[in-house]
């Protein structure tokens, strides 16, 4: 059957979260530095951040684009030879892997964009508005073709961006920070993830050889919106709107809201 019924209330996890900020806020560091073992990281066309990868470390594989034909040509061979590689990756056949990292997948929907449009949007020309939502849709089944794949951990990088709250007044309305892809996609991706953190590093308050203060925020405060955790309410509740960039820290962030969701009384739910 289709449908399966569960008496038990969901399980909160941290294996499938996409991790979104300005360039330089640990993105890429935070998840070389904490997330789960064997790590496979993708590295898209265009994207600069494997400079912060290791390359002696056995349990970190990484996977570098060597340069930039997204911006350059109208090529499928992209886009092809990007997911080939990522299915190779998930299927095992680069090695054991616990953990699979996309990063810079910002990057990637501009490849594909570029691959759509014949080569218009790398070269700044103008095309049909309604290949975005060509693009939209590639880009959607390779994101959840990724996500349903068997690896216990999956997470993505992603820049932000803003997004106006009324699209029709554009820069003249209030704005918001969502992750950084054009139209109905900037919000549209955060559906596809358990979790949307958003990376901050305070450099104004950093010490004399002491580590940049950095945080992740969980949920939408002030300016970001782009920032969510996909839990029952009473989950969500118990949740703290920061946390330190680490995989360890989200994950008893999110056991221990669900544990604290589990202790409400069944009439207290109900209300």
């Amino acid at each position: 059957m289709p449908y399966l019924t569960k008496s038990e209330s969901p399980i909160v996890s941290a294996n499938r979260v996409l991790n979104m900020g300005p360039p330089n806020v640990f993105k890429t560091t935070s998840i070389i530095e904490t997330w789960p073992r064997q790590l496979h990281m993708q590295f898209y066309p265009g994207e600069r951040g494997d400079a912060t990868a290791p390359r002696d470390q056995p349990d970190l594989h990484v996977y570098v684009w060597q340069d930039d034909p997204a911006s350059k040509t109208a090529s499928g061979d992209v886009v092809n030879q990007v997911e080939t590689l990522t299915w190779e990756i998930l299927g095992g056949k680069h090695g054991p892997i616990t953990s699979f990292a996309g990063e810079g997948i910002h990057k990637y929907y501009a490849a594909i964009l570029n691959w759509v449009t014949g080569g218009a949007s790398g070269k700044g020309e103008d095309f049909e508005p309604r290949l975005y939502a060509r693009s939209h849709e590639h880009f959607t089944y390779y994101l959840q073709r990724v996500m349903a794949s068997p690896v216990e951990n999956v997470v993505f990088t992603c820049w932000d961006g803003k997004e106006a709250d009324n699209p029709d007044l554009k820069s003249q309305g209030p704005c918001h920070i969502f992750p950084d892809l054009p139209g109905k996609m900037a919000k549209r991706i955060m559906g596809e993830f358990s979790v949307v953190v958003y990376s901050i590093a305070d450099y104004a308050a950093r010490q004399p050889n002491k580590p940049v203060p950095a945080k992740w925020q969980l949920l939408p405060e002030g300016k970001v919106w782009g920032a969510a955790v996909k839990a029952p309410a009473q989950v969500v509740l118990n949740l703290p709107i920061y946390i330190p960039q680490s995989y360890q820290a989200l994950q008893e962030a999110l056991d221990t809201a669900y544990q604290k969701a589990q202790r409400v009384a069944p009439a207290e739910r109900k209300s």
